[in-house]
């Protein structure tokens, strides 16, 4: 599985590749990064240990975590990059809950929502040529 240690992770054609860099730990909670992709520290925002590659290469799907504030919190996104780019996008949000990318399927992905707090967890897709909001 990607998700089992911290150290370099590079892409299916290993021309990308990224590290967890240790940023902190929520109270009672999971610990959050910086991630460094390509060398580069990827500024102003902080992710989970939860990421997809994409087979070919083309994208990286991430849980980025909008606050760290506990009593706000967990306030998650499901964070695209585009690797060839070099541009982002926010998917989908999670209020009090934590997204987790799943899988792509050829021009889709897939990803979770978990809700700790009632139990609940939903499957959702979206497709990679529907995503507008590229930055």
């Amino acid at each position: 599985m990607e998700t089992a240690k911290i150290g370099a992770y590079k892409s299916q054609d290993k021309k990308n590749g990224f590290d967890f860099v240790f940023e902190g730990e929520i109270r009672f909670g999971p610990t959050y990064y910086k991630i460094k992709l390509n060398g580069q520290l990827i500024a102003n925002r902080i992710f989970g240990f939860e990421f997809k590659w994409h087979p070919n290469s083309t994208f990286l799907a991430l849980q980025e975590w909008l606050t760290i504030d506990y009593q706000k919190g967990p306030v998650t996104a499901l964070t695209l990059i585009d690797l060839q780019k070099g541009i982002f996008a926010t998917i989908s949000t999670a209020e009090k809950g934590f997204v987790k990318p799943i899988k792509f399927d050829n021009d889709i992905i897939i990803f979770e929502k978990e809700y700790l707090a009632n139990g609940k967890i939903v499957e959702c897709e979206i497709k990679l040529d529907e995503i507008k909001n590229w930055e």
